[in-house]
């Protein structure tokens, strides 16, 4: 159902003050007895749940997308620092615990790359009952962002806790793509339960 500004009863209470993705505002709203017309409704009375679950699966992976930018970028600047910082007469990359991080986050950033490249091309054919792997790139791309950032900030040491360094906003801009357009723990739920049905 839409629900137009200025409609009686429809009310902005606040401004939320979030810790990322501040060019996006949030706020939270209260419908107070509001009567809304029928023209404004969304799909026919009863199918909510179906039009809510039709944008999701949409929307989820443009989620994944977002992402696996967060990532990317994250990669990108560490890879950067760690091949211009010396410690211990060498680049930090050098150093074999950090060369074998960066060749499984690389690894894993391609992984997500094809996966979210797999889900786009089944929406650009028209594939409808796309839930399931909609759910899988929203999981596998928001985890390897929350994870890659926060790798990025540690390899800067006390630099990446700055707001001198790109990388202490990606780790915060990377939590919330954990957690909307549903959690990733309701999307294991999603999966589970298609994995469920599917063998029982």
């Amino acid at each position: 159902m839409l629900v137009e500004k200025g409609t009686p009863g429809f009310e902005t209470l606040r401004l939320e003050k979030k810790m990322g993705t501040h060019a996006s505002s949030t706020a939270a709203l209260t419908f107070t007895d509001c009567r809304i017309p029928r023209a404004n409704l969304l799909g026919k009375p009863g199918e909510g749940m179906k039009v809510m679950i039709a944008t999701l699966n949409k929307s989820r992976p443009s989620a994944g997308a977002q992402a696996l930018g967060i990532a990317s970028a994250a990669f990108d600047d560490m890879l950067t620092y760690t091949n211009e910082r010396i410690q211990g007469g060498k680049t930090v990359v050098q150093h074999q615990a950090n060369t074998f991080l960066m060749a499984d986050l690389a690894t894993e950033l391609l992984s997500v790359r094809l996966l979210l490249d797999h889900v786009g091309r089944l929406i650009d054919d028209g594939e409808k009952d796309i839930g399931v792997e909609a759910s899988m790139i929203k999981i596998k791309a928001s985890d390897l962002a929350m994870r890659l950032a926060t790798e990025a900030v540690q390899m800067f040491g006390g630099h990446g806790y700055t707001r001198e360094h790109r990388v202490e906003r990606l780790m915060r801009e990377a939590k919330v793509t954990q957690i909307w357009e549903g959690t990733n723990q309701i999307q294991r739920q999603v999966i589970g339960r298609d994995l469920l049905a599917r063998y029982s």
